[in-house]
């Protein structure tokens, strides 16, 4: 995909959840003492889900103790955030389990209680990206506008979780998708496309910005764009009825123009800085509004505002269209597959009883 936008040159940004997706598997995998939680609890869940007897156990414990059935959750490599998920739901039902376990002829030990503390305290730093990962995978709203201030929120929020947390693994964890966030994303700011889209995002503007030197230089480029536009427009306008200056009108269609040269130039240079102007007090008027709500739809402000801001307005319908995540273009195929497994499931649960490997 890469490689086709760059040989197309095409204007295109990484998926932006996959790369979050990637800073948290590696910073999981370079925390001391996690990695052993994470082989129990795989363990303990797999247990669960491969044995019928261990499966009902859980069910009638959960009963017994007025809670809701739910099945524990497997964690998956190819699968986002499966590993919150899965220490999740084992801390949620750390009690039914506990007690399935106790009644159990196995040697699947339960999790102590000083790995469920550190469970809680991982999932403090966690859940930050489970929230950022399902909200830039969005399809029926803009998302690249967020990307920006999702990754200035997600570096603050870690750093004030960290200011909570008393477990040495979690905290371990934390720093590490602190480091591995900046160094991943710290180019984002600079990057032109999801800079235009932020500041042309009336929830967000310069206030999504952490560096306030980059969102001064996003200004520059989206007046720059917007001067573009301007004398685009202008060309195309001129080119309809242009007409012969009055000078020329003078002198003989079959005369030398001496001046022709130093006449375009003063034009050119006219139009230019009228442009240029133009362009000027458009964006700062618009930067000068005061933010709309973060529930605000941006594209309603946008079709009630485009002839107040006609040039940003049409900047506008190119830039907030940049989706964050290539999520919602793999739904499309992932259906279909859906489809099949349960198909699959429906033959092969005929054979496998509850054993059921689709789940």
């Amino acid at each position: 995909m890469i490689a086709t936008a760059n040989n197309l040159k095409i204007r295109h940004v990484i998926c932006i959840a996959h790369a979050l997706n990637l800073v948290v598997k590696k910073s999981l995998d370079a925390t001391p003492g996690l990695e052993d939680i994470r082989t129990r609890a795989r363990r303990m869940v797999t247990y669960f889900k491969t044995s019928t007897t261990a499966k009902e156990r859980l069910r009638e414990k959960q009963e017994q103790m007025a809670r809701p059935v739910k099945k524990l959750i497997l964690e998956v490599d190819t699968r986002w955030n499966s590993t919150y998920l899965m220490l999740q739901r084992i801390y949620e039902e750390r009690e039914p389990v506990g007690a399935a376990l106790a009644t159990l002829r196995t040697d699947v030990a339960p999790l102590t209680s000083e790995e469920y503390f550190a469970i809680s305290e991982c999932m403090k730093v966690l859940a930050p990206f489970q929230v950022a990962t399902v909200e830039l995978s969005e399809e029926k709203r803009v998302s690249g506008s967020k990307v920006i201030p999702m990754m200035k929120m997600l570096r603050y929020t870690i750093n004030e979780t960290l200011k909570t947390i008393s477990n040495d693994t979690a905290m371990q964890l934390g720093q590490n998708l602190s480091r591995r966030l900046a160094d991943k994303f710290s180019a984002l700011e600079s990057t032109s496309v999801l800079t235009l889209a932020t500041l042309l995002d009336p929830r967000f503007k310069t206030f999504g910005f952490h560096n306030h030197i980059q969102a001064q230089t996003a200004i520059g480029r989206l007046t720059s764009e917007c001067t573009a536009l301007i004398r685009d427009t202008a060309h195309q306008t001129s080119s309809h009825s242009a007409q012969p200056d009055t000078a020329q009108n003078l002198e003989s269609t079959d005369q030398l123009n001496l001046w022709e040269l130093l006449d375009n130039d003063a034009s050119n240079a006219r139009r230019n800085k009228s442009a240029t102007s133009d362009a000027t007090i458009e964006v700062q008027r618009y930067m000068t509004d005061p933010p709309l709500q973060r529930s605000a739809d941006p594209l309603a402000y946008w079709s009630t505002h485009k002839a107040i801001y006609p040039h940003l307005y049409q900047l506008s319908k190119l830039f907030l269209c940049t989706p964050a995540s290539s999520v919602p273009c793999e739904r499309i195929f992932s259906k279909a597959g859906e489809i099949v497994s349960k198909k699959k499931k429906s033959s092969v649960t005929k054979d496998c009883g509850e054993n059921n490997i689709f789940e």
